[in-house]
Formats: C-alpha cells, sequence, structure tokens
C-alpha cells in the first residue's frame, strides 16, 4: 500500500516538472549564444540548451542509478553468503554440542563405581 502511494507521489512529481519544464521551454524561445571554444560560437534557442540540459541530467542519474544498483546486488549477495556461513557454524557448532554430551555421558558411566550385588542369603 504504501509502495503504491509512492509511485503515485512519484509520477505526479515527475509529471509535474515535465509540464513546469515545458511551459518554461515555450515562454523562451529566443536566441542564446553559446561558445563552444575561444572564437567558435553559435546560436540555440533556450529551449533546445533546456532539454539538453534535461536529458545530460537524466542520463547522469541513470548511470548512478545503475551502479547503485550494482553494489547494492553485491552487497546483498555478501550478506546472503555470511548468512549461509552463521548457518553452517551454528549447525557444526550444535553437533559438536551433542558429541561432547555423549563422551561426557559415556565418561561420567564409565567412571562411577559399579556397585556389587549383596547376597542377602550369605547373612
Amino acid at each position: 500500500m504504501q509502495q503504491t502511494n509512492l509511485r503515485v507521489f512519484n509520477f505526479g512529481l515527475i509529471f509535474a516538472l515535465a509540464l513546469l519544464t515545458t511551459y518554461f521551454t515555450l515562454q523562451n524561445t529566443n536566441l542564446a549564444t553559446i561558445n563552444i571554444v575561444p572564437g567558435v560560437s553559435g546560436s540555440v534557442p533556450v529551449a533546445i540548451l533546456v532539454i539538453i540540459s534535461i536529458g545530460i541530467g537524466a542520463f547522469g542519474t541513470w548511470i548512478f542509478a545503475t551502479w547503485t544498483d550494482k553494489l547494492r546486488g553485491e552487497e546483498l549477495k555478501e550478506l546472503e553468503e555470511r548468512k549461509t556461513r552463521i548457518k553452517q557454524l551454528q549447525d557444526d557448532l550444535d553437533r559438536l554440542k551433542s558429541q561432547q554430551n555423549n563422551l561426557l555421558s559415556v565418561t561420567t558411566s564409565l567412571t562411577q563405581p559399579k556397585e556389587l550385588p549383596e547376597d542377602d542369603a550369605v547373612a
């Protein structure tokens, strides 16, 4: 439920930003001079500059998100490996404890003196 609300909010936010950007670009159709290198310049409408800037920003965001997901995937894999190792060690510990208890019960039964049966008829 909360995930759905967050998706709706994200969609609404992106849609509103897209509308505002569209409105801004339609209001700013005049030319802007771009100096690429000294002596080389060109004139481009501000709307085109805004669209190019948004595209570069979206591409950078996509690269960052992909990299972050890759790192998160590696962290999750390491966490799963650690959990598996902990489970194996717990199983080994339980097995060794049961072996120790078995050995203790055997050694205590061997070290206790055995009672000789009393002969009631002799008395």
